[in-house]
């Protein structure tokens, strides 16, 4: 029998459905390996112990707070002790085959630096041990500082692989380096071939209606220094996009994609306009539910990518250069919103219920091209792999 592949997917957790969809979309990837799979997962506050026991999932031993990382020593440990580990479901980082990085958007300069070189001295001993290390597709930047340059080089140079899902990610790797290896490949989100999975989470919702997705982050204290102001207009936004879509015959539903922060959100526009609110936990049974919308207004990423990957048109409000890059892959850039207001929103929904058919024909042509350059980007890591 074939030794298993020890795989670990870094960056992704079950709170946040678009995390939890690309962990779905590795899984999927996975299975068509040519030997088995088992599945390494790093334990946090949003991969709890039993969710990661129903998957199968080993954990990862590792140890690493501020600057400080002890992991790799764990690996050094005699191998009568990382055997007792694997007893109990834990193996260390020397077990480990294969590293995807799933994160998303993870690395720039809006996230602490030392994310960034811990990362980078991962990447290096997996180089150095001729292991796999695998960046699935994510924005990536911008990279200003001296340091973060040195240790994106330090990835460019020893990742195995490094996706980069838009143009505006990939001129921020280019600033890091004199030549790109051919290991650095332009490719779009990967979750977009997931098939939705329809169960009893999903609501009955008298059709036709729209899925409104909010992002508390858009309007979180800890990114705006002008909050409070951010949010007051942020809610009046949605709700006068909601009244709209109400007065043209749309039931409106308010789509939870993460957790309290967003469900308290979901509350404040709901309490000025007339929406559903729906909370459903399984990110399929979610992309099944946005799926079935006329259209969709979103604040989340992949509540974006759901709605445009199935054919229903789309308004992102976009905080990142990746919502734009996302849109413009999908033929939807024009209905970007960056600087949101009542009045932007409702301008840009106007305009798609004006082009609504043609915008949906438009949609599900580019996403069929989309999934072709998934398989193209499974294919490509196969080959490394194997």
């Amino acid at each position: 029998m074939q030794k298993p592949l020890f795989v670990e997917i870094k960056g992704v957790q079950f709170r946040n459905k678009g995390a939890y969809l690309m962990l779905l979309a590795c899984l999927d990837g996975l299975n068509k390996l040519q030997r088995p799979v088992e599945l390494v997962l790093s334990p946090g506050p949003n991969l709890p112990y039993p969710e990661r026991a129903r998957l199968g999932a080993w954990q990862k031993l590792s140890l690493r707070r501020g600057g400080l990382d002890l992991t790799p020593l764990i690996g050094k440990l005699p191998a009568a002790v990382q055997r007792t580990f694997n007893r109990y479901g834990m193996v260390s980082e020397q077990q480990v085959d294969m590293v995807l990085e799933a994160s998303g958007f993870a690395y720039g300069d809006q996230w602490p630096l030392r994310f960034l070189q811990n990362t980078a001295k991962e990447v290096v001993r997996f180089a150095k041990a001729g292991k796999p290390f695998i960046f699935m597709p994510q924005a990536l930047g911008p990279f200003s500082s001296t340091q973060s340059k040195a240790a994106m080089r330090d990835i460019i140079q020893h990742a195995t692989l490094l996706f980069v899902r838009d143009p505006v990610s990939l001129q921020h790797v280019k600033s890091c380096v004199d030549t790109l290896p051919d290991s650095v490949v332009l490719t779009p989100d990967f979750t977009v071939g997931l098939t939705a999975r329809p169960n009893d989470e999903i609501p009955v919702i008298a059709t036709p209606y729209a899925a409104l997705i909010p992002n508390n982050k858009v309007v979180s204290k800890f990114n705006h220094a002008n909050a409070e102001q951010l949010r007051s207009d942020y809610i009046n936004a949605f709700a006068a996009a909601a009244n709209k879509l109400a007065d043209h015959g749309m039931q409106c539903v308010l789509v939870n994609h993460e957790g309290k922060e967003d469900a308290l959100l979901c509350s404040e526009i709901a309490a000025l306009a007339p929406c559903h609110i729906v909370q459903i936990e399984d990110p399929l049974a979610v992309k099944a539910f946005i799926g079935s919308a006329e259209l969709a207004i979103s604040s989340r990423f992949h509540g974006a990518v759901n709605a445009l990957s199935q054919g229903v048109p789309c308004i992102a409000t976009s905080w990142s250069h990746k919502y734009h890059a996302m849109m413009t892959d999908f033929g939807m850039g024009d209905y970007c919103v960056a600087d949101l207001s009542a009045q932007s929103l409702l301008n840009a929904l106007q305009q798609l219920l004006e082009n609504k058919v043609a915008l949906t024909n438009e949609i599900k042509t580019n996403a069929v091209a989309l999934k072709q350059k998934n398989a193209e980007m499974w294919q490509r890591l196969y080959h490394a792999v194997n």
